[in-house]
């Protein structure tokens, strides 16, 4: 038996469950996880797509990554804080939109610091 998302040790786990589970239990346990697996796959996603966002912008010259918060979800890039100067704020935003997997920029909370 093979269940995306889980690996062997889970799958195993899952069949030692199922073994005492009415038919029932046995298809919501399933469901149950497989929604997890799916979840889980997202949360992984997420998180390694801002860690590469804010991976290329520290290697960006001309960014100061101190004053950037940076989120991903689902393709979704949300920048927020604060950047030096107009130009630096365009750096970023030009940065960001260039990265494999960024879909969307979100930005309406990065500000130029007065």
């Amino acid at each position: 038996m093979r269940i995306k998302g889980i690996g062997p040790i889970g799958a195993l786990l899952m069949m030692g469950l199922l073994a005492g589970c009415n038919p029932q239990d046995a298809k919501n346990l399933g469901q149950d996880t497989a929604t997890l697996a799916k979840d889980t796959t997202q949360a992984l996603g997420s998180a390694t797509l801002a860690s590469k966002v804010n991976t290329v912008l520290a290697l960006r010259k001309g960014v100061d990554m101190s004053g950037l918060h940076i989120d991903a979800q689902d393709g979704t890039v949300t920048i927020g804080g604060h950047v030096r100067n107009s130009e630096e704020k365009k750096r970023v935003l030009d940065t960001v939109d260039g990265i494999r997997g960024v879909d969307k920029i979100v930005s309406k909370d990065l500000r130029v610091q007065p």
